[in-house]
């Protein structure tokens, strides 16, 4: 996250809103449908508390009901829709990677949170009634927080989708799977795909991740190879592609600007860098998106998401 004092306050709120979105969806007389994926190039997650009610949410291919209270987290794809009976209310959070990082942390709980953010959690009919109001207040924080005119703070955003996230963690029944044995391969994955989302600012060496993860670099290799059928450094390099693209797009900072916040030495380190990973220049890419409306960083996010 870029420093509010690095930029001027239009620049902070841009990168705000380019991070997090909350929508509310009155409770109507008829059914409505509403599209999850966000008009301005859709965030990647996305999360919906249904205070009440019922609710349909569906994609290309599946559908799944809803019975208030419930609360789910997704990844979201342009075909996800949901659809709302008479006399249902919704509130819908969508947000970034960056933003779901910041909230997790590097505290003890932050590799399984990690584990479950890559997962779909569906809780229908949640039945711990003081549970879902600490979720619904943190929504509700978190839609003020929004509405502020130009001070609206980071560091409350994600500390109420931290309290969001772990309320999930409770209601999924992941938290087992995320204390199972350290040994496996997969494991070792993810807790280096949440190094490299803690540290991938800072150009970690190879060796400085096999280093925190307790194994050797060519362990690391190893699995990452057999595994993703690609090397360390090219996941590593993939994330900052990514989210080179992701602010280039949505930030509205400068290319100086965006060079500073991913720890390049400078804006031509940082172009060359960007050039060799998509075959464009930082401002040929963000030019051509402005003008097609058309994300070229999918092809990176899928590769990014390969990861397990």
């Amino acid at each position: 996250m870029l420093p509010a004092a690095a930029i001027d306050t239009a620049h902070y709120r841009r990168y705000i809103e380019a991070n997090v979105s909350l929508r509310r969806f009155p409770s109507g007389l008829g059914t409505r449908r509403h599209a999850l994926w966000s008009e301005r190039g859709g965030l990647p997650r996305a999360l919906i508390l249904l205070s009440t009610g019922r609710a349909v949410l569906s994609d290309s291919q599946d559908e799944l009901e809803l019975n208030g209270p419930a609360l789910v987290l997704l990844s979201v794809r342009p075909q996800h829709f949901i659809r709302l009976a008479a006399g249902t209310p919704a509130l819908v959070m969508s947000f970034s990677d960056v933003f779901v990082v910041d909230a997790i942390g590097k505290g003890a709980e932050s590799v399984p949170l990690r584990y479950m953010a890559e997962r779909p959690v569906v809780s229908s009919t949640v039945q711990d009634a003081d549970l879902f109001e600490d979720v619904t207040h943190a929504f509700r924080a978190i839609e003020r927080e929004l509405a502020r005119s130009e001070d609206a703070s980071w560091r409350f955003l994600t500390a109420q989708l931290a309290v969001i996230m772990i309320q999930c963690w409770r209601l999924s029944g992941l938290e087992a799977a995320g204390r199972q044995s350290t040994s496996t391969q997969g494991a070792i994955l993810m807790r280096f795909r949440h190094m490299v989302e803690l540290h991938f600012r800072e150009h970690w060496r190879i060796a400085q991740y096999a280093e925190a993860l307790d194994i050797s670099p060519d362990r690391l290799h190893d699995i990452c190879v057999r595994t993703l059928k690609r090397t360390p450094l090219d996941l590593v390099h993939d994330r900052l592609a990514h989210e080179a693209c992701q602010q280039l797009v949505r930030s509205g900072l400068s290319i100086e600007q965006v060079a500073e916040d991913l720890g390049f030495r400078n804006a031509t380190h940082f172009s060359r860098f960007f050039r060799i990973r998509t075959n464009s220049t930082p401002a040929r890419y963000r030019n051509s998106v402005v003008r097609n409306r058309s994300d070229k960083s999918a092809t990176i996010e899928r590769s990014f998401a390969d990861w397990p």
